[in-house]
C-alpha cells in the first residue's frame, strides 16, 4: 500500500510481552474491565458551584488558583481514577468578547461541579453518511455554544512506580508527568468531549494525568482583520483558538501541581489540526518552552492546510462580513460598526456562511495565520531558520491519509463501504482540481509521479494513486520535513509509522490506515473489553500509551533495549506500530516524499526562472497527452528539466 520498506523484524521486548501482557492479563482475570459504550450520547449540564464546608481531606476536591473544583471518581481496570471535567480556564468569549483573544477566568468562591462535560466549541455537523458510526463519532457530543472554553483532567489516584526526586525540603516526591490533548478537526470542527478521547484508560493504565482543552475553531477562532483594523485594536487578531490553547496550556502550568502533576514535565499531543497546534506551540515565541516536549499525530504546522498568509485570512474575513450582511467596505471608516453588526450575527449563520470560502480538498476557510505574532513567519522560513525549543519530539503519520479526504471530497467518484474502478480521466480530473492553483509543469510532474506507466487504465490503481497523492501532499511528506528539520538541529526525533487496519473497522477495506485510525489506540479504547478488538490488539494499544507516557517522563519513548532509533534526515528510520508486527523502517514514502519536499520545489523554481513566471494555465480536460510517458506535454525547456534534477 505504501512504498517499500527496508523492515527488520524488533528484538524482543520485555517491556511490551512481560510488564504490559501480565498487566492487562491480570486485569481481564479479575474481571474489572469497566464496559462503556463510546457511542452513548452524554448531554453538557451547565456548571454549578456549591458552597459550604471545605473538607480538605477530600482527594476529590482540589484547590487550584481559580478556586476549588469537585471531580468524580471512576474505578477503570481495577484502578482507581479521578476525573475533572469542565473546569474554566477563561471568560466566556461571547457579546464583546467574541472575535478577541481569551480573557483569564475570575476566581469563583465555593466549590466548583467539575462532573459535568463542557459545551463544545460552535461548529457545524458532518452528515454525508446519516447513521454511520464511523462519521457520526466525530461530531460534538455536548450543547454547541460560544461559551466553551474549559477543561478536563484525569489522575490516577494511586501511582504504581514511585518516579522520585529531591524538593527544596530533600523530601522523596512523585513525579508526575502530564499529557496535554490538543483536539483535531482541520482548525474547523473538534471537541474535547468525544468519547474516543476519553482519557480514562490512559490514566489507568499508565503513571501520567491526561488534560485536554476547548479551543474555539472557524471564524470564531480564527477570523483575521488585524490589516484592515485600526493599530492596536483588540477585535479579530486571528489565531484566538491558539491563545484559547495557550491560556488552557498556562492554566495547567500554574494549577496541575495541585492535582499531583509536575508542570515542569507536561508534554502537548495532538492529532492532525491538534498536531499542527503542537508544533507551532514549539516554535512561536508566545508559548515556546511551556511545556516540556511534543508529540505530533498527522499533522505539522508546515502542510498546506496548516496556516494561511494574513492576505488570503483577510480576504476570507471580508467575505463572511459581506455575507452576514456586514459591508465589510465600511472597515476603512467604520470598522467598529462593522464588528459590532459581526457580534450581533447569531452564531447558527456564521458557522454556516464561513463555508462559503472553502476552496477544495483541505482548503479550509480558517487556519492559523502569519500574523507576525504567534506566528512571526512563514512555517516554512521558521523551520530553515530552526529556532526550536530545545526538546525532544515524538511524530508520525499513518499509512492512508488520503483515504478519508478523497472520500469526502469526491464522493461522486469513490464509495465508502467498497473500492471504485477509476477511469484514467477522472484520475486526471482529480489530480487537476486538487492542485488547481499550482502551474500546468507542477501539474504534469504530479501526474508523472503518481502514474504506474506499466498500468495506466488500472482503475483500481488510480484510485489507490489518488489516496497516496492526498496522504502524502497534505500529511506525511510535511511531517517527515518537520522531522529533517528538527533533527537537523541536533534535536531527537523519534518517528512512528502506523499501519495497523482495526480488525473490526467500519470503512471499506479500501480505505486501508486511515487518517484518526491511531487515536483510539492512543486513548487505549481497545481495552474496553465491550468493544470488539481482539488480543493483539489490546496490546498495541498499551504499547503506544507506554511510549507516549515513557516518552512524557523520560523524552524516550521506549527502554534501552528495545529498537526505536532516532529519526535523522541521513538515517529516517522510523517504528512500525501494528498489532502483527513490529521492527523499523526508513521513510516512511520516501520517494514521494523527496518529490513533494526537494523535486518540485526546485522544478517550479527552474521553471519560473526559465518561462518568466509563467502563470497559471488552463488544466487538461482529457487524457489524450498523457497516454505514455514519451507522449507527455511539458510546457518547460529540455535544460529546465535536467537542472531542476541536478
Amino acid at each position: 500500500m505504501t512504498s517499500k520498506m527496508d523492515t527488520k523484524q524488533a528484538s524482543t521486548e520485555p517491556w511490551k510481552t512481560a510488564v504490559l501482557g501480565a498487566m492487562f492479563t491480570m486485569m481481564v482475570l479479575s474481571g474489572k474491565i469497566e464496559g462503556r459504550s463510546f457511542s452513548q450520547e452524554r448531554q453538557h449540564e451547565e456548571m454549578k458551584e456549591s458552597s459550604g464546608h471545605m473538607h480538605h481531606s477530600d482527594p476529590l476536591i482540589v484547590e487550584t488558583h481559580s478556586g476549588h473544583v469537585r471531580g468524580i471518581s471512576k474505578t477503570v481496570l481495577g484502578r482507581e481514577v479521578h476525573v475533572f471535567t469542565g473546569i474554566p480556564f477563561a471568560k466566556p468569549p461571547i457579546g464583546p468578547l467574541r472575535f478577541r483573544k481569551p480573557v483569564p477566568v475570575d476566581p469563583w468562591h465555593g466549590v466548583l461541579d467539575a462532573t459535568a462535560l463542557p459545551n463544545s466549541c460552535y461548529q457545524e455537523r458532518y452528515e454525508y453518511f446519516p447513521g454511520f458510526e464511523g462519521e457520526e463519532m466525530w461530531n460534538p457530543n455536548t450543547n454547541l455554544s460560544e461559551d466553551c472554553l474549559y477543561l478536563n483532567i484525569w489522575v490516577p489516584h494511586r501511582l504504581r512506580i514511585r518516579h522520585r526526586a529531591n524538593s527544596e525540603e530533600n523530601k522523596p516526591r512523585a513525579k508526575v508527568p502530564v499529557l496535554i490533548w490538543i483536539y483535531g478537526g482541520g482548525y474547523m470542527s473538534g471537541t474535547a468531549t468525544l468519547d474516543v478521547y476519553d482519557a480514562d484508560m490512559v490514566a489507568a493504565t499508565s503513571d501520567v494525568i491526561v488534560a485536554s482543552m476547548q479551543y474555539r475553531v472557524g471564524a470564531f477562532g480564527f477570523l483575521y482583520l488585524a490589516q484592515d483594523l485600526p493599530r492596536g485594536s483588540e477585535e479579530a487578531p486571528g489565531n484566538m483558538g491558539l491563545w484559547d490553547q495557550a491560556l488552557a496550556i498556562r492554566w495547567l502550568k500554574d494549577n496541575i501541581a495541585a492535582f499531583g502533576g509536575d508542570p515542569e514535565l507536561m508534554t502537548l499531543f495532538g492529532e492532525s489540526a491538534g498536531g499542527g497546534s503542537v508544533s507551532i506551540h514549539l516554535v512561536s515565541p508566545i508559548t515556546r518552552g511551556l511545556a516540556r516536549r511534543g508529540i505530533m499525530q498527522s499533522g505539522t504546522m508546515n502542510a498546506p492546510w496548516s496556516f494561511m498568509t494574513a492576505e488570503r485570512a483577510t480576504e476570507i474575513a471580508k467575505t463572511l462580513i459581506d455575507d452576514c450582511g456586514c459591508n465589510s467596505s465600511l472597515l476603512t471608516d467604520a470598522p467598529s460598526r462593522v464588528m459590532s453588526c459581526m457580534r450581533s450575527v447569531e452564531a447558527k449563520i456564521i458557522s454556516v456562511q464561513q463555508w462559503n470560502s472553502y476552496s477544495g480538498i483541505l482548503g479550509f476557510p480558517s487556519a492559523p495565520t502569519i500574523d507576525g505574532i504567534f506566528l512571526p513567519k512563514h512555517p516554512l522560513d521558521l523551520l530553515k531558520e530552526g529556532d526550536f525549543q530545545d526538546t525532544e519530539i515524538l511524530i508520525g503519520s499513518n499509512q492512508d491519509e488520503g483515504t478519508y479526504f478523497i472520500l469526502y471530497d469526491f464522493i461522486d467518484f469513490f464509495q465508502k463501504d467498497g473500492p471504485s474502478f477509476l477511469q484514467r480521466d477522472k484520475f486526471l480530473d482529480i489530480i487537476n482540481t486538487i492542485f488547481k492553483n499550482m502551474t500546468k509543469i507542477e501539474r504534469e510532474a504530479i501526474i508523472f509521479q503518481y502514474t504506474d506507466w506499466e498500468h495506466v487504465m488500472d482503475g483500481y490503481l488510480n484510485q489507490k494513486m489518488i489516496g497516496d497523492v492526498v496522504g502524502d501532499y497534505f500529511f506525511i511528506c510535511p511531517t517527515n520535513h518537520f522531522a529533517q528539520a528538527f533533527a537537523e538541529r541536533g534535536k531527537k526525533v523519534y518517528y512512528y509509522f502506523f499501519t495497523q487496519r482495526t480488525s473490526t473497522s467500519l470503512w471499506g477495506e479500501w480505505m486501508g490506515v486511515m487518517h484518526g485510525d491511531e487515536i483510539e489506540y492512543v486513548f487505549g479504547h481497545p481495552l474496553n473489553m465491550s468493544l470488539q478488538f481482539n488480543a493483539r490488539e489490546r496490546d498495541l494499544s498499551l504499547r503506544i500509551m507506554q511510549a507516549y507516557s515513557r516518552f512524557a517522563l523520560t523524552g524516550k519513548p521506549v527502554p534501552d533495549d528495545v529498537n526505536w532509533p532516532i529519526y535523522s534526515k541521513d538515517q529516517p528510520q522510523y517504528y512500525i506500530f501494528n498489532a502483527e508486527t513490529s521492527g523499523t523502517g526508513r521513510g516512511p514514502r520516501a520517494t514521494a516524499c523527496a518529490f513533494w519536499n526537494d523535486f518540485l520545489p526546485r522544478l517550479k523554481a527552474r521553471a519560473e526562472g526559465e518561462l518568466e513566471c509563467e502563470t497559471p494555465s488552463p488544466a487538461p480536460t482529457s487524457m489524450d497527452d498523457y497516454n505514455t510517458p514519451d507522449e507527455m506535454t511539458f510546457n518547460m525547456t529540455s535544460s529546465a528539466m535536467i537542472t531542476a534534477a541536478n
